[in-house]
């Protein structure tokens, strides 16, 4: 029994781990040395171009590459055929069944004959992991499909007037697996998004540029450590005992014997404290760090930054390595409600807008403090209503105080820009 039950139920373990993003940081710009740029052309002298940051177009901010098959001179007359890659190996050997989900946006702006409908183009896949490093993705040529059996072709009609950014998310599962299309065990070698360019009939250039942007990767990590949750609180006072705390994890289906999970203070562009703790986690499991103490000595800055991470190798996933908060040095702070005065901050916002109530259409002042208890503004109010304060407020920490004769209250404003 114990044998079965192993069996059984070995598969669901290591699917209930938590799926995380395969793609490096999600960003080209941010370590664009993971991504290897080739193209290949025959019989074409204006070949293509490809590239992890393109600016010209973006739709998220998060990173922009493209992949320019152009568009030969008019004279050429003979079968030429152009390409585009820009892939990234897997930290680890990957089968298909240890990838979940993909995610994409993309702009195809048409490169041939002036018709979309010669545009010719695979969108994302991989490559198997054999010398002949072939594969499987999705892609499409317009009109017509590609006809290659692992591919999948996007159900997509685009016309030249609709040149517009698009999303999608495709189940890797459904697309390939459960379609017969590959098997589960197939070993994939690298990620990889694909525009062509081909000659045709010799009359037709059927090539465009794609631009591609947040392409996200989700599956199965087998190394993958990170930081869940900082525990620790966001408030300081002098000489108060602080002690950086967080939750971390190991994702991955692999025990991670070893890695360094490390705590940073910093003070704008100084660091101010430091400490790092060698670790070992077991395969889907959590654990709880402290850190050394800090104590701030006056005078204290308005904020600081606490940040935490885990340093690892392998890491399959870079999306989950770090966490930060604001520590805020609070010189003032929140006072509870007499039942005769309420005070509500609307926060997130500026200008800064507040409601108040004084009991017997008393007078009283409105007045906005910075987190070191610095008076920004004040202002006399009368009865109940509610005001803007005309500051223009950089994001941060606030304090609003309503005091009368004889009550006071105090409320805190997050503002966002």
């Amino acid at each position: 029994m114990k044998r079965l039950f192993a069996f059984v139920f070995l598969p669901l373990v290591l699917f209930a781990l938590e799926r995380v993003n395969l793609i490096r940081n999600r960003g080209f710009e941010r370590e664009d040395s993971v991504w290897i740029v080739e193209t290949g052309a025959w019989g074409v002298p204006n070949p293509a171009i490809g590239t992890t940051k393109d600016t010209l177009e973006s739709i998220t901010g998060l990173f922009s590459a493209s992949a320019d098959t152009k568009e030969p001179p008019s004279w050429m007359e003979f079968l030429a055929e152009d390409s585009v890659a820009i892939s990234q190996d897997f930290i680890v050997s990957k089968k298909l069944a240890d990838l979940d989900s993909l995610c994409w946006y993309h702009l195809i702006v048409p490169r041939g004959s002036g018709a979309f409908s010669s545009t010719y183009a695979c969108i994302v896949g991989f490559t198997y992991a054999n010398p002949e490093r072939n594969g499987l993705g999705y892609g499409f040529i317009n009109p017509v499909g590609s006809g290659v059996d692992n591919w999948v072709d996007i159900p997509e009609k685009i016309s030249e007037d609709d040149l517009e950014w698009r999303s999608f998310e495709k189940s890797l599962q459904q697309g390939f697996v459960e379609s017969n299309r590959v098997s589960p065990n197939q070993e994939l070698a690298s990620f990889v998004l694909i525009g062509w360019g081909l000659w045709w009939d010799f009359n037709r250039w059927w090539g465009q540029k794609v631009y591609w942007d947040d392409v996200q990767l989700m599956g199965y990590a087998d190394y993958d450590v990170g930081v869940k949750e900082i525990l620790s609180g966001d408030s300081i006072q002098p000489s108060m005992v602080y002690i950086p705390e967080a939750r971390i994890k190991n994702f991955g289906r692999e025990n991670a014997p070893e890695f360094y999970v490390i705590a940073e203070v910093w003070e704008g562009e100084t660091q101010i404290y430091y400490d790092s703790l060698p670790w070992s986690l077991d395969s889907d499991t959590e654990d709880t760090v402290s850190f050394k103490e800090l104590i701030l000595e006056p005078p204290l800055a308005p904020q600081y930054t606490l940040t935490i991470r885990t340093v690892a190798d392998p890491d399959e996933c870079d999306e989950d390595d770090e966490l930060s908060k604001l520590l805020i040095y609070e010189g003032i702070t929140e006072q509870p409600a007499p039942d005769a005065i309420t005070l509500q901050v609307r926060s997130l916002t500026s200008p800064l807008r507040v409601a108040y109530s004084l009991p017997y259409d008393e007078p009283g002042t409105l007045t906005l403090y910075d987190v070191a208890g610095r008076r920004i503004e004040r202002m006399t109010v009368k009865g109940s209503g509610s005001v803007e304060f005309a500051s223009a407020l950089p994001s941060g920490v606030y304090f609003v105080r309503l005091e009368s004769t004889e009550l006071t209250i105090t409320r805190k404003a997050v503002i966002l820009r």
